[in-house]
This record gives structure tokens, C-alpha cells and sequence, in this order.
């Protein structure tokens, strides 16, 4: 026992030295909290994303500061949309909240059973992602030129390029490109395509189209020439970026996500009201210079919180305002498009499980300072054209659609046909909106007269299902019998029963209503 008296007084010195050294350092910071404005860092919240220019406002010096005024920090990892990582390590909460396309999160969220839920949307690509390509590789100017199996094609796998081509693919007649790989160049993000973009300007035989996301999309119309052939700004409710929150850090730390998302939108309109500051903020974030920065922000639409609850949510800023749940919307659209495409096996078993709306009302109940008027979705307008005028409007492409199916020898439509018809009006409601639609009637070979009437009435029973199902705008729309007249294309290697099996059909068209 005497022999350990020594070491223990040695040891008590040492505890104390400790002790005064960081007490000293605890008592400092104390008084530093004391006599000055700050209220410390009571916590840190981790979140995951990459460089896409919609996720800046998340990153800015005025978030940060906002936060900071309230005792919050965030910490951000990039992974250079490595969504598979970012899912693996957000189910293992080494983050609290990510930050990604809402397919992503339906793609990968799904075999770790969905970890988290969405509470905010943040934005939609609305030309920030897009084939780019040459000219002639669409020679009549249709998006179904790009059926040919020849084509050299550079994407980024797992990434919104992906998605753009598996939604292109699904929702028009792309089968050669379904059934083929050979056009498919696999490239380790947008920059990389855009390298071979560059070369393929010098030797055609690199490539003919380049899906990127901007800055590429703009630098490879602006720097190489290259035409946008298709792009997210065609269409709408597939490419939204979304907040999702892990569960475990909504049930422990409630109060602390309605602070950032408070703080978030009040950023946002911090900035809206800025331009020149967002444009310097934004430069200083992505590297880019101002004109490339004016030409993207045109691309991306921001949610706000009036956006997030009367578009996305389904909650009504105010009294007999309308709203609509465009997220759930988006979310059908795009597990149609991956079971079609074969990224996703199966659906989801409620898409109302991905997402949670309270901290919205919360919001839009405590600060409708920031909420403003209900902006709504903003209606379009489809003028009456007459027939030359509808004679002149540009084809965009035949979309793909199941046979539409009727009443044996009649023109009634049969339950069957009913359902495919309600899906396509789905499609033209919430994701093709700004088109106007010929419906075609065609049949098989026989008697001229009477198949031209045939064909005619079924476009129009199935014209007027839209209109009075679904309340489509009459003048979106244009019903158009032809009979035996344009037989479809047939495939490499169809049998003839087969071939003729697909003359009787019903088409959707597409026609660019931007020149009226």
C-alpha cells in the first residue's frame, strides 16, 4: 500500500491539471457565448447531395447564417451522385437528411425499406437535363427518330441521364432501342460526356447524342453547337428533386427539422428578391460565370413554400384556394416508367408512406408571412385553331401506349380501354401539359369508306372520355379517323400475323403548341 501512495497523488495532480486546463477552456467559451451574440452549436445536422446547381440555396452563406443564429450547423458531403452510396449510408444514419430525384430515392430507397420520408420539395428540371446531339439525328424533327439501334448514345448509368433516356424510351415507340444495347456508351458523369461530345465534333463516328445535365447541357449548345433534341423542359412532374429526412431523426428531433425547413424557405425568398446577389452567391458556389448562371436558373424551377403546399402536398393556403399532390402525382409517373423500363420490379405498396406533410401545415399555419398568394398551377391556354392552323403544328412524337381496346364490332370503348385511356389522360394532365393532342383512329385493311368511319369514331369516343372523365381542354384536342392509310411500322423480324394484329390502334400524337 505504500508503494502505491505516490502513484496515486501523481495521479490526482494530473486530474486536476486536466481538469483546470479544459474547465479553464469550458469556462471561456462560456463567456465568449455570454458577451456576444451567438447561442452556440446545439446541433449538427449532416446531410448528403452533389454539385446540382438546385440544391445551392442548401449550401449559401445566408442558410448557414440563418442556422447559425439558432444554434444549428449543417455539415455536407458531396458524393458526385453516387445515389447507391448515398442511400446505403443515409439507412445507416450517418446522415440525417439527403437530398435527390424522386425516382432515385423510389430506386434505391426501396431495398432498405424507405428509411426516410420526403417533407419538402425543393426543385424541377426544367432543361437542366437533356439529349444533345446532332441535327440530323433527328431528320423529321419527331423524338421517335431516336428509335434507331445505329446511334451511339453517351449517358451516365444510375443517374438522371438514365432516367431521361428510360422515360423517353418508355413513353414513346422506342422498341429498337428496348430490345437492343449496342447505341449505349456508359460515361462516369456529365462532364465526361460532354469529353466525348467534344471529340465527336471532330470525328462523327464518337457519337451522335449526349445526355448531360447542366453546366454541360448549355457549354455543349452554346460552345460545340450541338441541338437539344429533348430535354426536361418538354415535359413535366418526372425529374423532381425532394428533402428527405431519416425517420429516426424526425421522431427524436422534430423541432429541429421545422427550424431548417422554416429557415430554408425563408432563404429562398431571401434570395428570389435578390437577383444580383443570388447570381454572385451562386457563382461563387458553382464556379460558373454570370451568363452561364443566368441561362441554368432558367432551367430549374425552385419550390416555395406556397409551391410545396398548393402544388405538391395537396394543402390549400387558404380558404376555396385549389391545390394538388403533384409529389404523388410524380411518384406513380415514375414507378410506371421504371417497371416499364425494368429498373424497378415491383411498385411500392403506398406512396404515402414516402412522404409526411405535417411540418408543411405547421409552416403554413405559423408563418403565412412567407406563404404568400396561392400561385396554383398556372393554366394554359389552348385558343380554338381551325384546320388549317391545326394543319400546321409541328409533331413532337407518337407516344407508346397499350392497344386501346373496344366493344366487339362497335365503337363503345370496353372496360379495358376505359382504364389505358384513363392512364393516358394521366400522362397528358400531369407530365405533357403543354401539348396539344391529335387522337388517331386507324384500322386494318379493308373497305376504304367504311374504315375511315370506323377509325374516325373511335377517336372521337375516346377524344370525348377525356373531355368529360378527365376535363381536358376540348381544344387540346383534335380527332382524326385514317382508316387503313398508315399502316404501322413493322419490326425487324415480326411475323406477318403479328404485323397485322397492330393496324387497328389508337395513337396519341404530340403537337408543339409554343406558335399559338
Amino acid at each position: 500500500m505504500k508503494n502505491k501512495g505516490p502513484v496515486i497523488f501523481f495521479l490526482f495532480i494530473i486530474i486536476l491539471i486536466l481538469a483546470a486546463y479544459f474547465g479553464r477552456d469550458i469556462l471561456f467559451k462560456k463567456k465568449q457565448q455570454s458577451t456576444s451574440d451567438t447561442k452556440g452549436v446545439k446541433e449538427n445536422i449532416r446531410w448528403a447531395g452533389d454539385g446540382y446547381l438546385g440544391y445551392s440555396f442548401l449550401k449559401s452563406v445566408e442558410m448557414k447564417k440563418q442556422l447559425a443564429r439558432q444554434g444549428i450547423s449543417l455539415t455536407f458531403n458531396d458524393d458526385n451522385g453516387d445515389y447507391v452510396a448515398r442511400l446505403e449510408k443515409f439507412a445507416n444514419k450517418e446522415y440525417d437528411f439527403i437530398v435527390l430525384p424522386v425516382n432515385s430515392y423510389i430506386e434505391h430507397g426501396i431495398r432498405h425499406k424507405f428509411p426516410g420520408v420526403i417533407v419538402a420539395a425543393l426543385c424541377e428540371s426544367k432543361g437542366a437535363d437533356a439529349i444533345v446531339g446532332f441535327e440530323d439525328v433527328l431528320p423529321t424533327g419527331k423524338i421517335n427518330d431516336l428509335n434507331n439501334p445505329d446511334l451511339n448514345i453517351y449517358y451516365t448509368p444510375v443517374s438522371p441521364s438514365s432516367f431521361l433516356l428510360d422515360l423517353t424510351i418508355a413513353d414513346f415507340a422506342l422498341d429498337e432501342l428496348e430490345s437492343n444495347s449496342g447505341w449505349r456508351n456508359e460515361a462516369n458523369g456529365s462532364e465526361e460526356v460532354y469529353e466525348y461530345a467534344q471529340k465527336a465534333i471532330k470525328d462523327r463516328s464518337v457519337g451522335d447524342a449526349f445526355v448531360m445535365w447542366e453546366p454541360e447541357v448549355t457549354k455543349a449548345i452554346e460552345k460545340l453547337g450541338l441541338k437539344k433534341l429533348w430535354g426536361s423542359d418538354q415535359f413535366g412532374g418526372y425529374i423532381i428533386d425532394v428533402i428527405v429526412f431519416h425517420r429516426d431523426y424526425i421522431t427524436k428531433k422534430h423541432d429541429e427539422v421545422s427550424t431548417f425547413l422554416k429557415t430554408y424557405f425563408r432563404v429562398l425568398n431571401y434570395y428570389s428578391g435578390r437577383s444580383d446577389e443570388m447570381i454572385k452567391e451562386l457563382k461563387k458556389i458553382t464556379g460558373l460565370d454570370k451568363s452561364e448562371i443566368e441561362n441554368m436558373t432558367g432551367n430549374i424551377d425552385w419550390f416555395s413554400l406556397n409551391d410545396n403546399c398548393s402544388q405538391m402536398f395537396d394543402i390549400p393556403v387558404a380558404v376555396g384556394m385549389s391545390s394538388r399532390d403533384g409529389l404523388i402525382n410524380s411518384i406513380y409517373a415514375c414507378v410506371d416508367v421504371m417497371i416499364r423500363s425494368g429498373s424497378l420490379s415491383r411498385e411500392p405498396e403506398d406512396p404515402y408512406l414516402l412522404i409526411n406533410s405535417s411540418f408543411l401545415e405547421e409552416l403554413k399555419n405559423n408563418e403565412v408571412q412567407t406563404v404568400g398568394t396561392a400561385s396554383g398551377s398556372k393554366e394554359i391556354d389552348f385558343p380554338v385553331l381551325n384546320a388549317g392552323e391545326w394543319k400546321k403544328l409541328n409533331e413532337i412524337g407518337v407516344m407508346r401506349v397499350n392497344p386501346i381496346t373496344f366493344q366487339s364490332g362497335t365503337d363503345m370503348l370496353d372496360y379495358q380501354g376505359e382504364e389505358i385511356v384513363d392512364k393516358v389522360a394521366q400522362m397528358l394532365v400531369n407530365n405533357y401539359p403543354n401539348y396539344r393532342i391529335a387522337i388517331r383512329g386507324h384500322t386494318g385493311s379493308g373497305d376504304e369508306k367504311a374504315n375511315k368511319i370506323l377509325s374516325q369514331r373511335r377517336a372521337d369516343i375516346v377524344k370525348q372520355r377525356l373531355i368529360a372523365v378527365h376535363g381536358i381542354n376540348p381544344n387540346r384536342l383534335i380527332a382524326e379517323g385514317m382508316g387503313a392509310t398508315q399502316p404501322p411500322r413493322k419490326k425487324s423480324g415480326e411475323n406477318t400475323r403479328a404485323y397485322y394484329l397492330k393496324w387497328a390502334r389508337v395513337e396519341f400524337v404530340l403537337l408543339d403548341n409554343s406558335s399559338f
